[in-house]
């Protein structure tokens, strides 16, 4: 699984403030040098200074821990060998049988703070950290009965199936922060884990995204994002009993802008250089969102069999009920003001959308979803040990049924049941092999609607790693798809049929050359999208998508390059993607002073040319549009990153290229460039109790 770097942000102001009044300030070379010999010079003094006899000889559970070592050598001795990991391991409460590595020592993309960029392949948002975004690499929506559609913020998200809960010897602390242009730009991210008696782990986890200062914000745009989730995890030594009981509160409030018109560049100087960002102009002055989302959730096993042969040593099959209670509210509101007369900009915007504009006053829409989930499994598996010691399952069947009720309230009100039939069978006879097929099946609600997919893996060691995916799903449209309100007046209703998507994907890593090779290919029937008008619109025809996929490292001595591109083709009357994308980064790796690893470089992405989704506030969808049209992009952001047993810290200049070439900003969302070029630092600790 991806390795995740955290950061943290821990300031907190008005949110979407009436003015904003930018001052962009280019910093240039001179001055970044200064700042970056300052901190290399900072962190090299210090380096060197260990002292044998201080109290920092690494205990168990810190990632330079060694126990040969550990009875003869002295802190100096023991960080020469560092180790990956500190002996935690993360399970969810899907499959608390299956566990993997919590791993966060490794400073290997350490500087890619961003959650766009963090993901395999990078998604597209407004310009701003935790605005809405969509993944530039299509890949399929798994469908689960009624859902309202509004899923600009499903990258950000943290609820109760996602939180992990962690099987330790000691508690631990995990912080980080990110500082960006100026302090009202932040993130921050604490977690925290610890055992109690009778089996019993406690998790905290909490992030905050800031974008509310005037630097690199664009008129009328700001956002504050804060998510909450804490579990408790009560699984007692010897009983046949567990249980999992969480808290999970995402909260989205955002001021958004439309977009930047593009004649207020040429305003600015008679160029596309952005020397103050409060000179140009938005779309829309007074668009605000809150999104709320509240999740209780209850889950219970009852284990029986699974008992140790005393001869043997092997655990014998078991057999697990389990019941899940979960209560999930979520509050979608969306207001955007109009100023009469109404200006030359925002008018622009509505002559786009004129069916937008109910009320000269502005609009608004508000929808609450309420869902009770019940589920009962019924599942049979053995128990292993993998090679890094590890709890997973050498094999597992299931079967189960869910029925959840949905109430939505739309300026009126709806009950939907949904009962379906759910199937999972497992297998992984060892390390090298693993299968899983599932299935779901709709009995009542959206009868019919059904998903099944598989999975596997394959690891031949010197010879390479094959894995291989397949999903076949048949759905209904979205909620806001068939019906849309502004204002209590309805913008649209819609009775579109239900899409089938077929999926195929593949990937091969040969470990020799270190270069992994992936082909998918995507089906689609009556697909459901947003056209240009900022309606959907139902293809009457069968849409098909093609992506290959490479990735390819290279080690020169102490000198890394790592590569990976992605090339697709998808019929443009419906998708909206680049054809051409490539992340690389060229770094220097090695170790100062015997105790401070750094990695030195830089990143850079690119997108070939393409016609870009544009992001509505008013209908909050990422649409078609042909109003323009982007060349070649690319963005540089040099990067110096460094390493102290716990302690993480990264330096980088975003978006260098702009020094050079000004007025080629960022566009990977129409009308939303990506601020200016500017300086950004994060730091991450943990801590053991």
């Amino acid at each position: 699984m991806p390795v995740n770097n955290y950061f943290l942000t821990v300031e907190a102001g008005n949110l979407c403030p009436a003015k904003f009044s930018p001052e962009a300030s280019a910093l240039r070379w001179p001055s970044l040098l200064i700042v970056c010999l300052s901190v290399l010079f900072a962190a090299t003094v210090n380096g060197q200074i260990i002292d044998p006899s201080a109290s920092s000889r690494p205990q168990q559970g810190d990632p330079d821990f060694d126990a040969s070592t550990d009875r003869r050598a002295g802190p100096q001795e023991q960080r020469e060998t560092i180790l990956d990991t500190f002996g935690i391991f993360q399970y969810t409460v899907d499959n608390p049988d299956s566990e993997s590595n919590w791993r966060d020592s490794l400073l290997d993309g350490f500087q890619r703070y961003e959650l766009d960029r963090k993901v395999d392949f990078d998604y597209a948002t407004l310009g701003q950290r935790g605005s809405a975004a969509y993944p530039l690499r299509y890949q399929p929506i798994k469908r689960r009965g009624t859902a309202v559609g509004l899923r600009q913020f499903d990258l950000y998200q943290l609820d109760g199936e996602d939180l992990s809960y962690y099987r330790l010897e000691h508690p631990f602390t995990y912080l980080s922060h990110v500082r960006e242009s100026e302090q009202e730009d932040s993130w921050t991210i604490a977690k925290f884990s610890r055992n109690f008696a009778d089996g019993v782990n406690l998790v905290l986890d909490y992030s905050r995204i800031n974008q509310q200062g005037e630097q690199d914000q664009y008129p009328s745009q700001a956002l504050r994002n804060t998510h909450v989730a804490t579990g408790l995890s009560i699984r007692p030594p010897g009983s046949r009993y567990s249980g999992f009981f969480s808290y999970a509160a995402n909260t989205y409030e955002q001021l958004q802008n439309g977009g930047i018109v593009p004649a207020s560049f040429l305003n600015n100087e008679g160029n596309n250089e952005v020397n103050n960002l409060a000179n140009l102009e938005a779309n829309l002055d007074e668009t605000r969102l809150r999104y709320s989302y509240r999740e209780l959730m209850a889950t219970q096993y009852l284990k029986f069999g699974g008992k140790r042969d005393s001869l043997s040593g092997n655990e014998k099959r078991a057999f697990t009920l389990r019941h899940r209670l979960r209560y999930d509210q979520r509050r979608y509101r969306v207001s955007s003001e109009v100023i009469s007369p109404l200006n030359g900009d925002t008018l622009e915007f509505y002559r786009r959308f004129p069916s937008l504009l109910i009320d000269e006053r502005g609009g608004r829409n508000q929808i609450e979803h309420r869902i009770i989930e019940n589920d009962f499994t019924l599942s049979t598996f053995r128990r292993g040990t993998s090679a890094d010691k590890a709890t997973v399952q050498k094999d597992v069947l299931e079967a189960g049924l869910t029925h959840i009720l949905h109430r939505i309230q739309q300026d009126g009100d709806s009950t939907i049941n949904n009962l379906l039939a759910h199937a999972r069978v497992g297998l992984r006879p060892n390390d090298n092999l693993n299968l899983l097929i599932s299935g779901q099946l709709n009995l009542v609600g959206q009868t019919g609607d059904y998903r099944i997919e598989g999975e596997g893996t394959l690891d031949l060691g010197v010879g390479g790693k094959l894995e291989l995916k397949a999903l076949n799903q048949l759905y209904a449209p979205d909620l806001v798809q068939q019906v849309y309100r502004i204002n209590g007046e309805t913008i649209w209703n819609n009775r579109f049929g239900k899409t089938l998507e077929l999926r195929l994907e593949g990937a091969y890593t040969l470990p020799l050359v270190k270069i992994r090779a992936g082909l998918a290919y995507s089906l689609l029937t009556n697909y459901v999208f947003f056209n240009e008008s900022g309606q959907p619109e139902q293809a009457d025809d069968v849409n098909s998508l093609l992506q290959l996929t490479l990735e390819r490292d290279f080690r020169f001595g102490r000198w890394n390059l790592t590569n990976r591109i992605l090339l697709q083709e998808a019929d443009q009357d419906v998708f909206r993607l680049p054809r051409l994308y490539g992340e690389h980064s060229f770094y220097y790796s090695g170790k100062w002073f015997k105790v401070l690893n750094v990695n030195l470089g830089f990143d850079v992405r690119y997108a070939s040319s393409f016609r870009p989704y544009y992001f509505n506030p008013v209908v909050q969808q990422f649409q078609l549009q042909d109003f323009e049209s982007r060349g070649f992009q690319y963005q540089v952001d040099p990067f110096f990153s460094m390493r102290v047993t716990r302690f993480r810290f990264f330096l980088k200049y975003v978006q260098a290229n702009n020094l050079i070439q000004p007025e080629k900003l960022l566009y990977l969302a129409a009308e939303h460039p990506y601020p200016d070029e500017a300086l950004r630092f994060g730091v991450s600790w943990r801590l053991l109790d």
